[in-house]
């Protein structure tokens, strides 16, 4: 699945770089949500998410929430209408506590990792999640390069996702294009979001489709 990050669409025609995804097959975008502590940078807030699913209620919200303050974020994006949050593992110190809250409300649930993080740190939560967001960055910018270590983490967490006998999806974020989504699914990887690779480089439809052609 290619899950566009709006993060690189042009801010002022959003609407239509969302529109244009969407003809092109695409059913869920990816909401980079920074709150300028967690990440040394800002970017929506919750009347975004809401005008998204106004004007798009049939396409998939996935909430990406770079914030170590969820006591006021999370709830805020909740009530905003998201179909999915995933939120830091590094954000938390009771993560079981976020994903009762989000079960409870009945938003699908997803936990991320940055590049510093050991995979094995989120094992003990794997039963309680819809799928896992593996940072192939350090959060916080768009148009960065992939690291080549995400790859070994990559094996380790599909690995470790089968030891336990599940069946989650694994997402990855930062640098994706055509050959690191190559690389990134033949390692396990099986949602791909995708910014600058998509909405820098001419025709949105064209990058679409040379992404689609290797996620299959």
């Amino acid at each position: 699945m290619i899950a566009p990050s709006i993060l690189n669409a042009d801010n002022m025609h959003l609407s239509r770089d969302i529109k244009a995804a969407i003809e092109s097959g695409i059913d869920r975008f990816h909401i980079d949500i920074m709150d300028g502590y967690f990440v040394p940078n800002l970017s929506y807030g919750p009347e975004l998410v809401k005008d998204f699913k106004r004007s798009f209620p049939l396409t998939e919200a996935e909430i990406h929430l770079m914030s170590n303050n969820l006591k006021i974020t999370l709830p805020l994006f909740v009530e905003a209408g998201c179909d999915l949050l995933e939120f830091h593992y590094e954000a938390t110190d009771n993560p079981s506590y976020w994903l009762k809250y989000l079960k409870d409300h009945n938003v699908r649930r997803g936990m991320a990792i940055n590049p510093s993080t050991p995979v094995q740190k989120v094992r003990p939560f794997l039963k309680d999640l819809d799928q896992v967001l593996l940072m192939t960055v350090k959060p916080g910018f768009g148009g960065q390069k992939f690291e080549e270590k995400s790859v070994e983490r990559l094996v380790e967490l599909k690995n470790m996702i089968k030891a336990e006998n599940l069946n989650l999806p694994i997402e990855v974020d930062g640098g994706i294009d055509r050959e690191t989504l190559k690389i990134s699914r033949d390692a396990g990887a099986t949602i791909f979001v995708v910014g600058s690779y998509i909405f820098k480089n001419g025709s949105i439809e064209d990058q679409v489709m040379k992404l689609k052609k290797e996620d299959k």
